[in-house]
């Protein structure tokens, strides 16, 4: 908790200096985050139970008193014919105290020796999907932070098509006022302003919701400015690079360690079949010393523990079909990992394509936007073209802003699900 709170306070701080590099925010993701919590909570659960089961082949002493008054006593005297004294010896005192050690230990116990392998494979598959949740989170604060990025700069845009529409209402309104335009330019004008500024306000929604989505994930203040990364365009490495690095990654090694642990449980239930062997010492004290005529007196041995029946069986079907069922998870979460490399890996292509091709998009809008508005203050076209030469900007705008975002997106995606670091 006490960096969470620290965050909040921070955030709550007049003047605090923010975070504003993606790095800062996959920082604080990977301390603050509620996910990323809770796998380190859960892999803290694995190491306790394997010492919890680790413990258990240790030997254990239990103590055990008692105090028991007796209605009656019986005590026996024995005469000792060559000294002619009497002994007394107390079968059952007035007031009887008992009190005992026992020390166990297990000698052979196959069952609960494979049962503590397979409490250890699991903490250490409790640790490789602890790695694979902090993945999955910077994934996730990954596409956050290039989706805020581009909603701020699609705003900007959206700011500049309102005001290139405010500037163009108030010209026709002159133009209209003076006689040189027509009513309907100038019903066109405040139509065209009107749309602008919904677009403007859906955009502003969602740049709340994707600052929103960022601070969730991190816990921290989204900076008041991203600016998307310039990308050289240049081409990754063969799909068959990135897919041969599936076997190194944590959800891979977490399926295969499964996959292990549900095979040792399989076998610790075959081996319920092998005797238990025990040994134990117990040291008792009582005034109610009996025949033997000592307070103190120690027993050991050695048992065998043998048992057969129905559900020992049963049991190990269940786990059997366990076992083969981790395997087939680890299989399966082979094919999903390389499936994914795949996907990510054919969308950053197409964004590459597209961010390439929207570039010129681009500065074909822009150039048609100003051919328009100089042919219409020539009075060689109309305002129509003109309206339609700024929404075909705008959209030029849109998707190269998109572009830019998921190529960017797409890039640190791969890297994660083929298991490299992060570009600065």
């Amino acid at each position: 908790m006490k960096p969470l709170l620290l965050a909040l306070v921070v955030a709550a701080t007049p003047g605090a200096a923010q975070p504003t590099t993606l790095k800062a925010f996959l920082d604080a993701c990977d301390q603050q985050n509620v996910d990323g919590r809770v796998s380190r909570e859960q892999r803290r659960r694995a190491e306790a139970e394997f010492r919890a089961a680790w413990a258990a082949l240790v030997p254990t002493l239990s103590a055990t008193a008692a105090w028991t008054h007796n209605q009656f006593e019986a005590i026996a005297n024995f005469p000792n014919p060559q000294t002619g004294q009497v002994s007394q010896l107390v079968i059952v005192p007035k007031d009887q105290l008992d009190a005992a050690l026992r020390f166990d230990v297990p000698l052979v116990d196959t069952t609960r020796w494979f049962r503590v392998l397979a409490t250890d494979t699991a903490q250490q598959a409790a640790a490789e999907r602890e790695q694979l949740t902090r993945d999955v989170m910077r994934r996730q604060v990954v596409g956050a932070w290039y989706a805020t990025a581009a909603a701020l700069a699609l705003r900007e845009s959206a700011r500049r098509s309102t005001q290139v529409a405010e500037a163009q209402l108030k010209l026709i309104e002159v133009r209209y006022q003076a006689g040189a335009a027509t009513e309907l330019e100038a019903l066109r004008a405040r139509a065209e302003l009107a749309r602008t500024r919904q677009t403007l306000a859906d955009v502003e929604a969602l740049v709340a919701t994707s600052r929103r989505t960022l601070e969730t994930l991190t816990f921290t203040g989204a900076p008041q400015r991203i600016e998307l990364p310039v990308d050289d365009l240049h081409p990754e490495a063969p799909v068959e690079t990135f897919e041969a690095r599936v076997e190194a990654l944590p959800g891979i090694r977490a399926a295969d360690l499964d996959a292990e642990a549900a095979a040792r449980l399989s076998a610790a239930s075959r081996l319920a079949l092998v005797p238990i062997v025990t040994g134990q010492f117990t040291q008792r004290f009582t005034n109610a010393t009996g025949f033997q005529g000592q307070s103190a007196v120690y027993t050991g041995g050695v048992g065998l523990q043998w048992r057969l029946d129905l559900p020992t069986f049963q049991n190990m079907q269940v786990q059997a079909a366990s076992e083969a069922t981790a395997r087939l998870g680890a299989e399966r979460a082979r094919l999903q990992a390389r499936d994914q490399v795949f996907q990510d890996w054919s969308r950053l292509e197409a964004s590459r394509q597209k961010a390439e091709l929207v570039a010129a998009q681009v500065a074909a809008a822009q150039r048609a936007a100003q051919v328009a508005k100089d042919r219409y203050a020539a009075g060689a076209a109309t305002q129509v073209d003109v309206i339609q030469a700024e929404r075909d900007l705008f959209s030029a705008e849109v998707a190269q802003i998109q572009a830019r975002s998921e190529l960017a997106t797409a890039r640190a995606a791969l890297r994660v699900s083929a298991g490299l670091p992060l570009a600065d």
